[in-house]
């Protein structure tokens, strides 16, 4: 049987902003990943455009 789970504590104040701050200097995606996938992500908006 499997053991129940917790829940992911909540990060407030200093902690929140100095996770967000890891997360974007962290990143290891070299010039041409980074494009990919902004090219990617317009494409992806460009389907979801809705007109009325």
């Amino acid at each position: 049987m499997a053991k129940p789970t917790e829940t992911t504590p909540i990060l407030e104040g200093n902690d929140a902003y100095n996770f967000v701050a890891q997360i974007e200097n962290d990143s290891n995606d070299s010039a041409e990943e980074k494009q990919r996938v902004e090219k990617g992500a317009s494409f992806i908006e460009s389907l979801l455009t809705f007109v009325f």
